[in-house]
């Protein structure tokens, strides 16, 4: 199927929990290279009609555990939770939309494409979501809902992981993606640049499971294939041993 370039195939307000405008849904394929998903999509929420680009090079590249419990924050109609939940079939994975239209299209396409290991949750993350804890966690953040939103959510979603998760998120790059990054990497202490293609940035943002603590790093080159550099940063009483291919 075709994807979209961004946001611009979304309604107005996509991240609010009750959509304008009437009901027209349309079902969609999404093929990936590993499999072919079947979306309902509707007016009034992210990406109608259309994956994005952005969610489609994230669920291409994102690396999720075969087991433990992974969440789809801001899950839209739901590509990616199914997508980490058929390739993660021991895993639960928790799929978290406060748009209420998206969230009831998430249900469909899960029972569409026969997913059983996953659920659905509508409202805000703080409040369904409780205290639970994560092994991964992934999301195409809402960047129309604004930065100190979306730093929040990403915030949120650090703090639930449990030691050596990940929380993978991407980014358009015109629209601030390398400040966003540099955002995070404030109270995530190791980011990665996992993927630069078609306009995104697709990061990675682990929570060690050991003391060693790492910050972002610029790619080494700034191209469609995956090259990226780590940059350790010193503890108090050390010294940075400086970047490392």
């Amino acid at each position: 199927m075709p994807i979209s370039p961004g946001s611009g195939t979304s309604d107005p307000h996509y991240f609010s929990a009750q959509p304008e405008g009437p009901s027209r849904p349309q079902q969609v394929r999404w093929r990936l290279p590993d499999r072919l998903v079947l979306l309902w999509t509707d007016r009034g929420v992210f990406a109608r009609g259309k994956v994005d680009r952005g969610t489609d090079l994230l669920a291409r590249v994102m690396r999720l555990p075969e087991e433990g419990h992974i969440l789809d924050l801001g899950a839209g109609y739901g590509p990616l939770g199914i997508v980490a939940a058929l390739r993660s079939p021991k895993a639960r994975v928790t799929l978290v939309e406060i748009n209420q239209r998206a969230a009831a299209l998430a249900e469909k396409n899960l029972a569409l494409n026969g997913v059983r290991n996953a659920e659905v949750l509508v409202g805000e993350a703080t409040q369904v979501l409780g205290t639970r804890k994560f092994d991964a966690v992934v999301t195409n953040p809402p960047l129309r809902a604004g930065k100190p939103e979306v730093l929040r959510l990403l915030r949120d979603a650090h703090e639930r992981l449990r030691p050596g998760g990940s929380l993978w998120f991407v980014a358009q790059t015109k629209q601030g993606a390398k400040t966003l990054a540099r955002e995070v990497a404030g109270f995530a202490p190791q980011v990665t640049l996992v993927e630069v293609e078609g306009g995104y940035r697709v990061y990675q943002a682990s929570k060690p499971s050991s003391p060693s603590a790492y910050r972002l790093s610029p790619p080494a080159h700034d191209t469609s294939t995956i090259r990226y550099r780590y940059c350790a940063l010193s503890l108090p009483t050390t010294t940075s041993p400086g970047p490392r291919e």
